[in-house]
């Protein structure tokens, strides 16, 4: 999990930038949460991308556990 408080800008109206990444090499499947510009905020399973609704950093990383949870089966 990466995060940073970045001044906020047009290409981080939220003044937040985040990179959380979970591979599972042995089942190929991995989750990643991100905010690069021009897409902003969405998350990949797998070869999938879906928009996400960003609120604050503390949901983001419960998200993101969850997701892990879910699609991968793993606890954090």
């Amino acid at each position: 999990m990466k995060l940073w408080e970045v001044p906020q800008s047009s290409k981080y109206s939220d003044a937040i930038r985040y990179s959380l990444i979970f591979i599972n090499p042995i089942k190929s499947k991995k989750i990643l949460m991100d905010n690069h510009t021009p897409k902003g905020h969405h998350y990949h399973l797998d070869d999938q991308e879906f928009d996400y609704q960003y609120q604050d950093v503390p949901q983001l990383v419960e998200d993101f556990k969850s997701l892990v949870k879910i699609h991968i089966g793993v606890t954090l």
